[in-house]
């Protein structure tokens, strides 16, 4: 009886320590491939300058990646940040091995078409905050992660200093 609990403990062991394995090394195909271990406010007075540090919680290097950047305006009203008629991209080509965190950041407007923007919901610092969305990611041995379309499942949010949280729910627009 003894040997049959024991016997028992340990094909248990096993199978959870296989299961394991398999889901660190694999993660779900509609899993967000990272972590974003922090997204940093953007500082209003350099143009709006953002960083973010995420993590790669793959089992494979990523290559590239692109972000989507939304604002809340001060009654939480999201708009995405845009670069002429469509969204504007905010492109990562650095190297992320598995495990490995970094951070990147990206300047919301340029200053070549700064003075465009002024007087914008998203450039000034009353906005209640914003969200940097994961949409694709390509791996080093050819295959890719997306996002699906209006999804937003792999987001880092920032709030600004007079906001400590979201009074409404984050419903971002269609992308």
């Amino acid at each position: 009886m003894r040997n049959s609990a024991v016997l028992s403990c340990l094909a248990i062991a096993v199978f959870l320590g296989s299961s394991l394995t398999y889901a660190q090394n694999n993660p779900p195909a509609s899993g967000c491939p990272v972590t974003f271990v922090h997204v940093d406010r953007p500082d209003y007075a350099n143009r709006l300058n953002l960083n973010v540090r995420i993590q790669n919680k793959s089992a494979t290097k990523i290559v590239g990646m692109t972000f989507d950047v939304a604002i809340a305006d001060a009654a939480e009203k999201w708009d995405w940040i845009p670069d002429g008629p469509r969204i504007a991209e905010f492109d990562w080509n650095r190297e992320l091995k598995p495990g490995q965190a970094k951070s990147q950041s990206w300047y919301l407007v340029p200053s070549s078409v700064e003075a465009n923007y002024t007087g914008q919901q998203y450039y000034h610092e009353h906005s209640s905050g914003g969200a940097v969305v994961l949409t694709k990611v390509l791996f080093s041995d050819g295959t890719s992660w997306e996002d699906a379309s209006n999804h937003e499942s792999c987001r880092g949010l920032w709030f600004n200093p007079n906001k400590k949280f979201f009074a409404k729910p984050i419903q971002l627009p269609p992308r």
